[in-house]
């Protein structure tokens, strides 16, 4: 896991330090009790070998060992030691388990951060960073990478620790042992460190490349069931499926390689710790033949042995899992270092007079710094003006729409809304005043009724709803429904049609009754006579209100005060259709194109 990651995930653990400082006290007094076992332990088995070698077990005169006022011969000192081990493996597993507990609320808390932060950061994030991603790549991001990382912390925090504490314990117990017996075990360590170094870097390597390739599956698969109807259309699902296959085997052969590098790694470790355990054993016994050590303590001492590996061994195995994390801990921290919007003024401005007037002065923008896409857009729209925006695709209809809701910042220029500065409001403020109807309908899980109060704040009556829905005959269709206005539309309203779907967002806008509309092909998607029906509901909630249409059919907006001409951009001509028929230029093409 490299550096800056884990300093990452360790300032979010630093959240919670009261509880930290206990979970870690609770872990340090559960491995003290465990690390003194062994040593007690070995006391049994020197008071055995007595008992062997001088093969008598009671004798009246014999005070073998003394605790306090008890004098005990052999038995009974082999009988108190017996309960005073079952005490101290009773508050050890006390210990350990309130430990755990802890180290467990702490990792799902910082797991829940994580996910709310990054939840705050996707609504602060520029469009663009969606317009360079497919939804499975970030929805990948949100759910895999983040339970990689709950993983680790859930399986490992707990273990790091007491693993640690352990390690520095065993060693000190072993040192007030023999010094000798001690100094193998430490070699061990750097040996077990360059074994499974180079192994562990291969392994990281091999997650990180399968966090990637798995966001690229996520979000392969999310595209081509979107598309299925288009696949199956262009007869395409071969191909479809022949990517889908060379995304999963490239996905499958890293996941092997990480995990049969991650896997190779404690069996590595045991064989360099075994072989240590071998020469303490031998030495050891070489030791109690000559006397410098009691057979008691040769045995504690290679239980510490083992015990002392146990922590490297333990992190060894960690490594596949901590590779895993480390890999998507960049993959989420990227998210959240992601550009972010410019920040909105700490006491943004509210217009005085909210009557729609709006104005583009000077205005310039590129979506690359270096390629303007507008090099000098101005536009005057008065209060209740209806301004249609026309051109051909790419002419830049949308983008002028997006820039006046601060969805993109301009590089040069002033908007301005209702007398104030854009830049000057809040975001929320700004788009509080515009209702919008898109080409592409956007309906979530839920009811009807729920998803036409979507658009506005305030309280909502069922008469305004259903007024509303009627003023666009989206009234007559929901009736007819099984609920009404109370059934359950699927994920992306997939149990209604199209053409409903599209009434629906019509009627959400009227809910919302801003000063200012903006739409975008809002009649592409319904038949003729709903189109005329709609657009009779929309020139009177239009009525008194300023209005922004985007059309590619220019019969439904022969009656704006003002058309637009847009081209690569810029605008190229201004006017009502009879004032631009009359200049012959571009309008006049494009209108006779449709109707000459």
């Amino acid at each position: 896991m490299k550096s800056h990651v884990l300093k990452r995930i360790l300032s979010y653990i630093g959240r919670y330090k009261g509880r930290m400082t206990v979970a870690v006290i609770f872990g340090f007094l559960s491995t003290v009790f465990t690390v003194l076992a062994p040593s007690i332990l070995g006391q049994i088995s020197t008071i055995l070998y007595a008992g062997l070698l001088d093969g008598k077990w009671t004798r009246e005169d014999e005070v073998y060992f003394t605790a306090g006022s008890l004098v005990l011969g052999k038995v009974g000192a082999i009988v108190y030691i017996m309960l005073l081990l079952a005490v101290i493996y009773v508050v050890a597993w006390i210990f350990a388990m309130l430990a755990n507990t802890l180290f467990a609320r702490i990792s799902s808390r910082v797991v829940m951060d994580l996910r709310s932060d990054i939840d705050e950061k996707m609504h602060r994030m520029k469009l663009d960073y969606y317009d360079t991603r497919t939804n499975g790549e970030i929805l990948s991001v949100i759910t895999n990478d983040v339970d990689a990382i709950n993983t680790a912390l859930g399986k490992n925090l707990y273990s790091i620790v007491t693993q640690f504490f352990t390690a520095i314990g065993v060693l000190l117990m072993m040192l007030s042992i023999n010094g000798w017996l001690t100094l193998i075990a430490i070699a061990m360590i750097p040996a077990t460190l360059l074994a499974s170094g180079s192994i562990v870097k291969l392994s990281s390597k091999n997650y990180k490349e399968q966090q990637n390739l798995l966001g690229d599956l996520n979000g392969y698969v999310e595209e081509m069931f979107d598309g299925q109807n288009v696949v199956s259309s262009f007869n395409y699902q071969e191909k479809a499926m022949n990517r889908f296959d060379e995304i999963n085997t490239a996905l499958q052969d890293k996941a092997q390689k990480a995990e049969g590098y991650a896997g190779s790694v404690m069996p590595m470790t045991q064989a360099v710790n075994n072989i240590g355990y071998a020469i303490s054993a031998f030495l050891g016994c070489t030791f109690a033949l000559h006397g410098s050590l009691t057979v008691g303590n040769v045995q504690s001492i290679l239980q510490y042995t083992k015990n002392f590996s146990q922590p490297f061994t333990t992190f060894a195995q960690m490594s596949g899992q901590l590779s895993a994390a480390g890999a998507a801990g960049e993959r989420v921290f990227a998210l959240l270092d992601a550009e972010e919007e410019i920040p909105d003024p700490a006491t943004g401005k509210v217009p005085e007079k909210c009557d729609g007037t709006v104005s583009f002065e000077h205005v310039k923008f590129g979506y690359l710094p270096d390629k303007l896409l507008m090099t000098d857009v101005s536009i005057h729209v008065k209060p209740g003006q209806k301004c249609a925006i026309v051109g051909p695709t790419g002419a830049g209809k949308t983008t002028l729409i997006n820039l006046l809701m601060r969805f993109y910042e301009i590089n040069d220029g002033q908007i301005w809304v209702d007398g104030v500065n854009t830049k000057e409001m809040t975001r929320h403020e700004l788009r509080r005043h515009f209702g919008m109807v898109l080409q592409d309908t956007w309906l979530f899980e839920g009811t009807i009724r729920d998803n036409l109060k979507y658009s506005t704040e305030r309280d909502v009556t069922d008469e305004e709803i259903e007024a509303a829905a009627a003023s666009v005959c989206a009234d007559t269709f929901i009736k007819t429904m099984p609920g009404g206005y109370d059934m359950m539309l699927s994920k992306g309203a997939e149990n209604i049609s199209q053409g409903q779907r599209q009434l629906l967002t019509i009627a959400r806008a009227i809910i919302a009754n801003p000063e200012i509309m903006i739409l975008d092909e809002a009649t592409s998607n319904v038949d003729a006579h709903t189109e005329q029906v709609i657009q009779d509901a929309m020139a009177t909630l239009m009525k008194g209100r300023t209005s922004f249409v985007i059309a590619h059919r220019l019969s439904t907006i022969r009656d704006s005060d003002m058309i637009l001409y847009m081209e690569n951009g810029d605008i190229k001509e201004v006017g009502n259709h009879d004032e631009l028929m009359k200049l012959g230029g571009k309008y006049s093409v494009l209108y006779n194109s449709q109707f000459g």
